[in-house]
């Protein structure tokens, strides 16, 4: 970071430490420290992928696997009534064995109730899947996947808004021609309603340079209606260079609705992206529509049986004909509170005419485990 957007930090960081100096006094700091641990192995026999690039239908061996292990750390230190400041760690990875990386520290000033400051580095997302498949907002997002940023957030009576500098590699990219530094702002407010929630947003990042610039904006609904139902409703858009004709403006919207009956949920996914045919905007999933749900029924407190039924049409491109259909049994085992297990099995079966000789049905088979403390 060069001297300019150091001076540019370091100046309110100053002038909030000499404001509020005359609370810093303190007893002794308190620390916390919390974290989650996640791991997962998936199997294929004759697996193709449009989405991730994977064809194994033609290959001398037709088995295909994968995992993937993430670790997050999150230490919190109480100065005083005040005070605070947070870090955090993580590993992520395709592996077995992801390397740790530095996620972020920030610290924060309680002026009172309703109204927190604070200055760091803060990641934001917005209307993330409750799909499990696509779940994670740094890969994916019905709303906006994980944009960071260093600089000053304000939370004050359900208002954030964040201003600073991009904290993100993704920035560098061919698009960014001032370079990998950007300016962003994002803010969002959420609404209570009863037990319902309303939560609108909007970020905007600039390159720098004329019509180099980044906007997402939506809303995102959680709607619970009793013990029985509840539902989140996403609208998402997207626009790369806002000012200008090219690329063009996608959005996106989604439905994910649960119904617990007794021992028997229901959850689904519906899921729809518009794009423009030719110079799209690009969205924040790997495929411009998918559906999917699943009946789950607890056999007891700790084991329920699922059946899982997907429709994807595994692409961003509207003529392409690449759809396919999943379906196969889902177990989830928590033995104990915060550890989770699963396992599924599946079919998978190519309906498009553009797989070509690829066309075989084929199978996969996975197990999760997950804990946190």
């Amino acid at each position: 970071m060069n001297n300019k957007l150091l001076l540019g930090l370091s100046l309110p960081l100053m002038a909030s430490s000499l404001l509020f100096a005359e609370d810093a006094k303190s007893d002794g700091p308190t620390f916390a420290v919390a974290g989650s641990v996640e791991f997962e192995a998936n199997t294929h026999y004759k697996q193709v992928d449009p989405r991730g690039d994977i064809d194994n239908n033609g290959q001398d061996s037709k088995w295909f696997h994968d995992y993937s292990s993430t670790f997050d750390l999150l230490f919190q230190v109480k100065f005083n009534d005040k005070w605070s400041a947070e870090a955090a760690i993580s590993a992520d990875g395709d592996n077995t064995a992801p390397g740790f990386a530095y996620d972020g520290a920030f610290i924060q000033y309680q002026l009172n109730n309703n109204i927190a400051i604070k200055a760091g580095d803060f990641t934001y997302s917005e209307g993330a899947f409750r799909y499990y498949d696509y779940d994670d907002p740094g890969d994916a997002a019905a709303g906006m996947m994980e944009r960071s940023i260093r600089g000053i957030e304000v939370d004050a009576y359900g208002f954030v808004i964040g201003a600073g500098f991009g904290a993100d590699d993704d920035d560098c990219s061919a698009d960014s021609a001032g370079g990998c530094t950007t300016y962003d702002v994002h803010a969002a407010y959420e609404l209570a309603i009863g037990e319902h929630t309303i939560r609108p947003y909007v970020n905007y990042k600039s390159y720098q340079t004329e019509n180099a610039n980044s906007l997402r904006a939506g809303v995102t609904a959680n709607l619970v209606f009793g013990k029985v139902a509840n539902v989140q409703l996403v609208y998402g858009l997207y626009s790369d260079a806002l000012s200008e004709d090219s690329p063009k403006m996608s959005h996106a919207f989604t439905v994910e609705p649960e119904v617990s009956l007794g021992k028997l949920t229901i959850k689904g996914t519906a899921y729809y992206a518009l794009l423009d045919d030719d110079d799209p905007t690009p969205v924040d999933a790997p495929e411009y529509m998918f559906a999917y749900v699943e009946p789950i029924f607890a056999i007891t407190d700790q084991l329920s049986l699922g059946v899982q039924g997907e429709y994807h049409t595994m692409t961003l491109d509207d003529d392409a004909d690449l759809q396919q259909v999943f379906v196969g049994p889902k177990a989830y085992y928590s033995p104990v509170e915060k550890l989770s297990m699963e396992a599924y099995f599946h079919a998978c079966v190519p309906l498009g005419d553009d797989y070509g000789d690829s066309d075989d049905v084929y199978f996969g088979a996975g197990a999760y485990v997950g804990f946190t403390f």
